[in-house]
């Protein structure tokens, strides 16, 4: 694709200057806006339905001057904005809605009405003036609006402009440079207006209306200006708003603002936003002309040596002051030193560096969360991962008990200890990037720590946007995005039991663009389309693929509860087992919200010991897949890479038993779980290094420790070979 030359280039052109400097020297002097419609008709200058851009052209014209190129006749004096020219209103409200359901299948003549006539005007000016937050119905640009129209009255509305001219989060995400963005601008627009009426209470209501719009708004907004957009933007304040609907109607956040003004200036009273993305169309960096992630590829040992792997996985944070970000490195690479003692021990006694710590860790700023702590580690990450064909990213939740911090605040109630006795404490939701092949973890994507509240007295019926287990699709939504950045690299998000959601399901099937596949160990024994069958008799009754040994990890001894047996220690063995797989289509649960859902076609793996030893457990596993599964060698493929999940595992204990996350002795959880932050990333390098020394035993010692830990392990090595030391 070559788009045409931005009028502001094109008017910069030498031969396209000197006109303009011709004109300008006429007797008399065209006015600013007789100077744009001359140039229009001597340069052809055309939106794409053949309008002259007099408008655009001003305004390069305008910018140009600023730099320079010319001096403009001095604009007409203007009159000042009055009532008389301020949007047209009802000055009066608009009729309520009346009875309007609870269930959003039940509303009646639900449809997006594009705003064309006067009376609709007035009636949209009028709800965004008395309903909506920002009580100002002005629009910027190119201007497309909706009402939200039901059988039961006016439910909402829906405005669109012109979007930002910078935007950070959304420049970062499109990857695109300073030339691409001036001439695809157009192509985006910015949703700067959403309201759902206070008085209409339906969930998912508006991630409905958010379907409905992005089904729509290209081909409506084409008609009007000539022009397809390709992508939505809009902004979510999060000190009032949770952007729930926004992510259940698969928006991508993609940062926040900086609380300036559209054109980038600094504007008094704005608040930071979330910024949040929707793309219309396929491969949307190709059509603007980027490259996806230009970044070399990195190879998993790159980098970790002792003196610079801090830098390489932290240099690069934005955290609002370079100092910071000075002082992170700094941080990091001390606790990495001695990952399991306390941060005093850590600073070798310096005070002045204990303190520096406790400033950091308590810092204040609005930048400083668990995200952009990662967002370096999180681009190496990435890169570690554009070197493989098929990359894992396993999700888990575990479960941190503070009990003994009484002092700390901000903790929730987590699992029953082994008296039966609630725990305070947090729960860490992380999502880790493993090799498929080989099992290397390659890092931490994301983390997700929270406080859980008790689920009693509320709704079982609730949107899963406001259960606890949307984690589990905020971070399939994070997987996803990262497959649009690695287009080369086939992504799988892999679970356990506790993923197996109906609804995880849903919503990769109603994605647009790259997805991540998903494997998940099934839980619920779920009805089957178009037979009496459930899920597990269907796979038990499958045809028998293949008898293979399946390796089975050792397993540690669990104590007992009252509530359940402990389970002893058991080495590591080779399983006999039975793999059958099959093809199976899964009814929706019948819940209020599901029930209208239709079925999902998704390839299901069944593996079952049916002679065990004596005191072991035996395996049964059924897992459910997006991956395509035709043959056994597929099915057993996808049964490898579920039993690569348990690196999580590994990484989980790692953290709480060599980094000890568990005796940190702060007084906030926020403050907790940015040090936990730092040793996430600490004990995905101690487990590297542990399995690199495995997998590649060759490599050289100094290109991972340093010279003095280098001659420390030649002397153990030296001692334990000795013939003079007893075994």
């Amino acid at each position: 694709m070559n788009p045409a030359l931005p009028i502001k280039q094109r008017l910069a052109q030498t031969g396209n200057a000197a006109l303009v400097l011709t004109l300008l020297s006429a007797n008399p002097a065209p006015t600013r806006t007789q100077l744009a419609k001359a140039l229009c008709q001597r340069l052809d200058l055309r939106d794409p339905k053949g309008d002259w851009q007099v408008a655009t052209t001003a305004q390069a014209l305008r910018d140009l001057e600023a730099q320079g190129h010319w001096t403009l006749p001095a604009p007409r004096a203007r009159r000042p904005r009055t009532w008389s020219n301020a949007p047209t209103r009802l000055h009066q409200p608009v009729p309520a809605a009346r009875r309007v359901p609870r269930q959003l299948e039940q509303i009646q003549g639900l449809q997006l009405v594009e705003v064309t006539t006067p009376p609709q005007v007035l009636i949209w000016n009028e709800l965004m003036f008395r309903e909506h937050p920002l009580h100002d119905a002005r629009l910027v640009g190119r201007q497309f609006r909706y009402l939200l129209a039901s059988d039961h009255g006016w439910l909402g509305g829906l405005g669109f402009g012109s979007a930002a001219l910078f935007l950070a989060g959304r420049d970062r995400w499109i990857g695109w440079s300073e030339a691409q963005r001036t001439t695809h601008l157009p192509r985006v627009l910015n949703m700067t207006r959403f309201l759902i009426r206070p008085g209409v209470r339906c969930p998912n209501l508006a991630s409905h209306v958010l379907g409905l719009c992005a089904r729509r708004i290209a081909a409506d907004f084409e008609r009007r200006y000539g022009l397809r957009p390709w992508l939505l933007e809009s902004f979510v304040d999060s000190s009032a708003y949770a952007g729930t609907c926004y992510q259940a109607a698969n928006w991508l956040k993609v940062g926040q603002t900086k609380g300036r003004g559209r054109n980038g200036a600094r504007d008094a009273g704005k608040s930071i936003k979330d910024v949040y993305l929707y793309p219309l169309v396929d491969n949307i960096h190709a059509r603007f002309g980027v490259e996806r992630f230009p970044l070399d590829a990195l190879e998993p040992q790159s980098g970790l040596d002792g003196t610079g792997w801090a830098e390489q996985e932290f240099g690069e944070c934005e955290l609002g002051d370079r100092r910071l970000t000075r002082r992170l490195v700094k941080l990091v690479a001390a606790e990495a030193a001695n990952p399991g003692a306390s941060h005093a021990q850590a600073a070798g006694g310096d005070p002045h560096q204990l303190k520096a710590c406790y400033r950091f860790l308590n810092n204040d700023s609005p930048a400083l969360h668990l995200a952009s702590i990662l967002q370096t580690h999180r681009t190496q990450t990435l890169r570690r991962m554009k070197r493989h064909a098929t990359v894992l990213i396993v999700q888990d939740t575990t479960d941190l008990n503070f009990s003994s911090r009484p002092q700390c605040q901000g903790l929730g109630r987590t699992t029953a200890n082994q008296t039966g006795a609630k725990t305070r404490g947090l729960k860490l939701h992380s999502s880790l990037a493993v090799e498929a092949e080989g099992g290397l973890p390659l890092g931490v994507l994301r983390l997700h720590g929270y406080a859980p509240e008790p689920a009693q007295g509320q709704d079982p019926h609730r949107p899963i946007e406001q259960k606890e287990s949307n984690r589990w699709l905020e971070a399939y939504r994070d997987a996803t995005a990262i497959a649009a950045l690695l287009p080369d690299t086939r992504i799988v998000s892999v679970t356990d039991r506790e993923g197996d959601l109906f609804e995880l399901f849903d919503q990769r099937r109603r994605s647009v663009g790259p997805k991540a596949d998903l494997l998940v160990r099934a839980k619920w024994d779920r009805n089957l389309e178009g037979t009496d069958a459930t899920l597990f008799a269907e796979l038990a009754a499958a045809p028998l693929a293949r008898t293979v040994k399946f390796a089975v990890p050792r397993q540690r001894e669990h104590l007992g509860k009252p509530s359940s047996p402990g389970r002893p220690a058991r080495p590591e063995r080779d399983a006999q087992v039975e793999v059958r797989y099959q093809e199976v289509t899964l009814r929706a649960p019948q819940t209020p919200q599901l029930r209208a859902r239709p079925p999902l076609r998704l390839w299901a793996i069944y593996l079952e010991e049916k002679n065990p030893p004596p005191g072991a457990t035996a395996l049964r596993w059924l897992l459910l897949t997006t991956v395509p599964v035709a043959s056994a060698k597929q099915a057993l493929r996808c049964l490898r890479w579920y039993g690569r999940r348990w690196r999580i595992e590994e990484w989980h204990r790692v953290m709480k038993s060599g980094c000890k996350i568990l005796e940190h002795q702060n007084h906030d959880a926020e403050v907790l779980l940015r040090a936990i932050t730092l040793d996430a990333v600490i004990a995905w390098r101690i487990m590297l290094l542990a399995l690199l020394g495995r997998a590649e035993p060759g490599l050289p010692c100094d290109g991972l420790f340093n010279p003095c830990e280098c001659a420390v392990l030649e002397l153990l090595t030296a001692k334990k070979n000795s013939p003079w030391v007893q075994p």
